[in-house]
C-alpha cells in the first residue's frame, strides 16, 4: 500500500497522530494545521495486493491518507485485491476524483479523524466470498475510533459513486 502523511487538521489530541500499519509515520499539523497542505500528486496509479499486516491488526490500506490538505491532488487511482480498506482518510481536507476499489477485503471508502473532503466519480466492486470479521462496508465514516464529538467533525461528501456487491 501507499501511505501519504500531511500537515492538515485532524481531531486527535495535539492535532497529530501515528498512522496505522506499524510504520511509526506521523500525520497532522499539530497546533498549526495547514488546511491547504500540499502533499503532492498521485495520478494514474494502480495499487494491488496491499493490506498485509506488519503487526497484528495493523494492516496498511491500499491508499492511506493522513492529514492531507486541499493542495494535494488525488485522481485516477485504482486499488485492487487489498487485504484491508481500499482507501482510508485520517483527517485532512483532501479531495479525490476517479477512484476504483476492486475486491477489497474490508471497507472500500473509510474516513476518520475529522476528514473534511469530497470524492467524485468512484466505483467499487466487492466479492461476496471476500470479507473480514467487520463485515466489510462500502462506506465507513467515523469521527474517531471512540465516536466522540472531537473537532473537526468528519464531514465527507461523496457524489457520483456506484458500489456493486453484497
Amino acid at each position: 500500500g501507499i501511505i501519504i502523511c500531511g500537515k492538515g487538521p485532524v481531531n486527535l489530541p495535539g492535532g497529530e497522530g501515528v498512522v496505522e500499519g506499524g510504520t511509526g509515520a506521523t500525520f497532522g499539523g499539530g497546533a498549526s494545521p495547514d488546511v491547504a497542505d500540499n502533499s503532492g500528486k498521485l495520478k494514474y496509479v494502480r495499487i494491488e495486493f496491499s493490506g498485509i499486516p506488519f503487526q497484528p491488526n495493523q494492516e496498511i490500506n491500499g491508499l492511506t491518507m493522513g492529514g492531507l490538505g486541499s493542495g494535494t491532488e488525488l485522481d485516477y487511482i485504482q486499488v485492487s485485491y487489498c487485504g484491508d480498506d481500499s482507501y482510508e482518510w485520517f483527517g485532512g481536507t483532501v479531495n479525490a476524483k476517479h477512484l476504483i476499489s476492486f475486491r477489497a477485503w474490508d471497507d472500500n471508502f473509510d474516513g476518520d479523524n475529522g476528514w473534511n473532503g469530497k470524492v467524485q466519480f468512484a466505483v467499487a466492486l466487492t466479492d461476496p466470498n471476500v470479507a473480514d470479521q467487520s463485515g466489510s462496508n462500502g462506506f465507513e465514516q467515523d469521527n474517531d475510533a471512540s465516536g466522540t464529538g472531537a473537532t473537526p467533525i468528519t464531514n465527507s461528501i461523496f457524489s457520483n459513486v456506484s458500489i456493486f456487491g453484497p
